[in-house]
């Protein structure tokens, strides 16, 4: 009789676009072959093709109807004890539970300027930072979120002296799974293959957003 433990299965990833050029260049990019990365496309997505999805991958700059017309799709991944991964640029405070948006002047190149990119790393002891480097969510921001209640902020904004919300929240309350929202647009600059910092992101958030996705399904969170 073989007693040994059976291995977990493959999480599911799906990557939510409207066909951009740089979401399909991200797409294409060799490096993320070993993901297996499921091309959920959102005009014309079919009922029930995120069901099984375990790591959705919402695009940064897709199209908002588009968006909205999937929302309750892709909150469904996190109910059910998935991974949910929302990038820049989404209108989020339209359709994501609890989140508010606060217009802040994007930080171009404080990197050549010298000015203050008013980003604050914050809760250090949380389990999502040994995948990030200071360059993989330092480099750019689209305005500043406030996430619900029970969220942890990653990344304080403060602009002009003042805290106005956050560029990166990972949520493990509001949902069975987990939610990471961000206001950085990494396929976006990945794709269009400028800001090393945004690979960084991209990369690390698929590996981390995995490695959560394999726990779960080796715990029963997820299904087997």
């Amino acid at each position: 009789m073989n007693t040994e433990a059976r291995s977990p299965r493959m999480p599911r990833i799906a990557l939510a676009h409207t066909g951009t050029s740089s979401q399909l260049a991200t797409l294409r990019d060799p490096a993320l072959a070993p993901y297996r990365i499921a091309d959920a496309y959102l005009p014309t997505l079919e009922p029930g093709a995120l069901d099984e999805v375990d790591v959705l991958i919402v695009a940064d700059r897709s199209h908002p109807e588009r968006l909205r017309e999937h929302a309750a799709d892709f909150l469904a991944v996190a109910e059910r004890g998935g991974v949910l991964v929302v990038f820049g640029e989404n209108q989020v405070q339209d359709w994501l539970p609890g989140v508010l948006w606060h217009a802040v002047p994007t930080n171009f190149w404080w990197w050549r300027t010298g000015e203050d990119h008013g980003m604050r790393q914050r809760s250090p002891l949380d389990p999502i930072w040994p995948y990030f480097s200071d360059r993989a969510v330092i480099w750019h921001h689209h305005g500043a979120l406030t996430p619900p209640s029970g969220a942890v902020p990653l990344i304080d904004l403060e602009y002009n002296g003042e805290h106005v919300g956050v560029t990166a929240y990972v949520d493990r309350e509001s949902t069975q799974g987990i939610v990471f929202a961000t206001t950085m647009d990494p396929c976006f600059h990945h794709g269009a293959g400028f800001m090393p910092g945004a690979t960084q992101l991209l990369y690390q958030t698929l590996r981390w957003a995995e490695d959560e996705a394999t726990a779960r399904i080796t715990s029963g969170t997820l299904p087997g």
